[in-house]
């Protein structure tokens, strides 16, 4: 049995969110194992670009560069090591066919450790970066943090974007049952204390309910690493609102303290950590109220199962929709040859519409709106709204418009086979 890490402070001292951050393995799979047989080789591939400058690198012990991206410096240890794969262990993001063929059979990846700089983003991404100049033909590409598989080609997309991947890439949330613990799930995260923030848990769910509360975690988790830094203990967040118009205000208790109002035999009881699953980690409360808040008084996330089922709305942070918008607008091309090429197809397009002043919204809002894609123009599109504007008047389902296209904020194709989007477009042309 693990024992929890023990607190200095007395009971009633409370931890903080951010903690320090650990190293971050990303692994790159190749498809000639061979060109790792030569570290000098691996090193000499290490090359200025117009993004990163490498500073130093040397074989003295192991392998190790010093590079600069965007004006912050890296450290960066290198290495192989022997692979396998088993499909319980990893999240696997669709590969392509050729992908799904060789990564089974391949025993041999390249690696590198490093730790985040104040930005997580730009860090994942430079990372992905590395990697990508070090094996420049690989198969795939494992997250050791976030224990995911993604395709080779998403690799070399994502490396060669000005846009860094979403949040969600950077974290998984594993849901964990077993038959011994009778119905309880067990939901945490992996990969945040790269970020330097804590494992988020929510303890008690059941096979019945845990997905209801994927939304709230996912939410956080995205956010967390957006910013760079978590709450403290205790301290309220807003992250959205029911459908009843309540806000979802969310925190947390470390889960040493927080296992002592659930059963004993609930899935992810003291017994069931290891040092993975133990320090570092938080489980998810609500507040009630705003003077709930104010007294620290905590509610159970699972008294709000059926809230959360009815549609409510999380909030997506400023960058992370600008974020969103960038990597749209970067493969719009995609968008237009998918929509070229594919005779059945239903294509949605989000806009940002900006808000009535009459309705004193801020100035820096937008009001994001899916519309239903009607013709494609040389310079401009038609597309007509599926839904009623809150605040633009006028603006309601069936109405038809003409916008250009740095107005895209996000769009889907949807085929009889796949669902096509800026993030998975490197499955396109198979």
């Amino acid at each position: 049995m693990f024992i929890f890490g023990k607190s200095k402070k007395d009971k009633d001292s409370l931890r903080k969110g951010t903690v320090e951050k650990v190293k971050s393995r990303i692994m790159a799979v190749p498809r000639d194992a061979g060109i790792f047989s030569k570290p000098e080789e691996v090193i000499s591939r290490a090359q200025d670009t117009d993004e990163i400058k490498i500073k130093s690198t040397s074989l003295e012990n192991a392998p190790h560069i010093v590079a600069e991206y965007k004006e912050r410096e890296y450290s960066l240890e290198i290495g192989s090591t022997d692979i396998s794969f088993s499909a319980e262990e990893l999240d696997y993001y669709p590969l392509r066919e050729d992908e799904k063929t060789l990564l089974p059979d391949s025993d041999t990846a390249l690696y590198i450790d490093m730790l985040f700089s104040e930005d997580n983003m730009d860090s994942y991404h430079f990372q992905i970066k590395m990697l990508n100049m070090l094996v420049p033909d690989m198969v795939a590409l494992i997250d050791c943090d976030a224990y995911k598989a993604y395709s080779g080609r998403w690799a070399v997309m994502t490396a060669e974007s000005s846009v860094p991947p979403s949040p969600t890439y950077m974290y998984t949330i594993h849901a964990v049952h077993e038959d011994e613990c009778g119905d309880s799930v067990c939901q945490h995260t992996h990969g945040l204390n790269r970020c330097g923030t804590i494992e988020l848990e929510i303890l008690g769910s059941t096979t019945d309910n845990y997905n209801d509360f994927d939304g709230v975690l996912d939410t956080i988790a995205a956010r967390l690493i957006g910013e760079s830094k978590f709450i403290d203990e205790k301290e309220p967040l807003t992250v959205g609102v029911f459908a009843d118009n309540s806000d979802i205000i969310v925190t947390w208790q470390r889960s040493e303290w927080a296992l002592g109002a659930f059963p004993k035999d609930i899935q992810g009881n003291a017994e069931d950590r290891d040092d993975v699953h133990s320090l570092n980690m938080g489980v998810i409360y609500l507040y009630a109220s705003e003077k709930d808040a104010a007294k620290g008084k905590l509610t159970s996330i699972l008294k709000y199962g059926k809230k959360l089922q009815n549609n409510p709305l999380f909030y997506k942070t400023t960058s992370e929709t600008q974020r969103m918008r960038a990597l749209a607008l970067e493969r719009v091309d995609y968008m237009r040859k998918i929509c070229d090429s594919t005779v059945e197809k239903n294509v949605l397009i989000k806009i940002g519409l900006k808000p009535d002043e009459k309705y004193g919204c801020d100035p820096d809002m937008n009001e994001y709106i899916w519309f239903e894609l009607d013709e494609l123009n040389e310079n401009s599109f038609t597309a007509t709204l599926t839904q009623d504007a809150y605040y633009v008047d006028g603006m309601v389902k069936g109405v038809q418009g003409e916008f250009a296209y740095d107005e895209i904020v996000d769009w889907r194709i949807y085929t009889p086979s796949i669902c096509y989007s800026p993030d998975n477009v490197y499955l396109f042309g198979e």
